[in-house]
């Protein structure tokens, strides 16, 4: 029997039936003009890198409804970054959290730029 992950907000499986793939590339906490969000902090990051996938998701004509799949990649990984995440997820409300995507969190060493403390990649399918 595979855990309990709903708490967490990610399903352990999700079932896409046909339909259009999107496939976000990696999503980032900063704005068109390539400035951080906020005060640059991890939670202004979090919540900007989510806008932009939103933002991203609606240009392809999808919905955070859509995501089976979402990937986070956070620099510095500890409780207090995951618990920030989980908040930032949870105000974007981006998602259905009674019916979830899959998700992968990863603590990693760096970004592409040293400022950078969060991306977000996503695969989501619309359905035909």
């Amino acid at each position: 029997m595979l855990a309990n992950s709903l708490a967490a907000g990610y399903s352990q499986v999700v079932v896409a039936n046909s339909g259009k793939q999107v496939f976000l590339a990696g999503q980032v906490g900063w704005d068109v003009n390539g400035a951080l969000a906020g005060d640059g902090s991890f939670a202004a990051q979090a919540a900007k890198a989510l806008d932009n996938v939103r933002i991203a998701l609606d240009e392809a004509g999808a919905s955070g409804e859509d995501i089976v799949h979402i990937k986070y990649f956070v620099v510095g990984c500890n409780e207090g970054r995951v618990s920030e995440l989980s908040t930032a997820i949870r105000e974007a409300a981006i998602f259905d959290f009674e019916h979830p995507p899959t998700g992968t969190l990863l603590g990693v060493e760096c970004l592409a730029r040293d400022n950078l403390l969060i991306e977000i990649e996503a695969i989501a399918v619309i359905p035909t």
